[in-house]
């Protein structure tokens, strides 16, 4: 299996008014076809109420979460200051502000997760190859969900010929930098948790964790 490749500080979070905007600007043109396949798994979840969303970036994602599953509140914890800003300002042009919040911070911090009360669903997509600490940081979800809720994490999958073939210098870079199911497997296994699907599907990999 390739060896992982983790991103370097410098481009961990993407800070700065224009870049975030530029982002939320990507995020519209190309983005029904980049969450697709996302949006396909996360709605078999057939899961409504509180949700969660991990780094939510611009908040388009989000807005999309919305308008199709009509939970009864979203929360988004996204690491960047810069980001929320634009999130916030989209999510208000949208109309949702009295559903959406969002909250700086980061899976790690157990202080912080810990306040902000329990979810139904808690959902991340391509942030997992981001965490400092997926270990702590899925042991931080996990602690929030409900009886029966779902922790669904959608990410790029390590391996294949997109390892080594360069895409676009982000995406590969974040391939490089994911995680493979046989080290997904070895995290939930030191957690104890084992009541979870993964799958992959070429680049990309889903991992539904429910709460007993």
């Amino acid at each position: 299996m390739p060896k992982r490749i983790p991103h370097t500080a410098d481009s961990e979070v993407i800070t700065g008014s224009k870049t975030t905007e530029d982002y939320l600007k990507m995020q519209k043109k190309i983005g029904k076809f980049y969450f697709k396949d996302f949006l396909l798994k996360f709605e078999k979840l057939n899961k409504t109420g509180r949700y969660l969303e991990v780094g939510p970036g611009p908040g388009y994602q989000t807005g999309m979460v919305l308008e199709k599953f009509n939970p009864k509140e979203i929360i988004g914890l996204e690491y960047s200051p810069d980001m929320i800003k634009v999130a916030q300002e989209y999510i208000n042009g949208k109309g949702f502000s009295n559903i959406i919040k969002f909250v700086n911070g980061a899976v790690e911090d157990t202080k912080l997760i810990n306040g902000m009360g329990k979810f139904d669903v808690i959902y991340s997509t391509f942030s997992l190859h981001h965490w400092s600490d997926p270990i702590k940081g899925i042991n931080n979800l996990y602690d929030l969900l409900n009886k029966n809720g779902v922790l669904f994490i959608y990410d790029f999958y390590r391996g294949g010929i997109f390892y080594s073939l360069k895409i676009k210098r982000g995406i590969w870079n974040s391939i490089r930098a994911s995680y493979n199911s046989s080290e997904i497997q070895k995290m939930l296994k030191e957690l104890n948790i084992t009541k979870y699907n993964i799958n992959r599907k070429n680049l990309y990999m889903d991992i539904a964790i429910t709460k007993n």
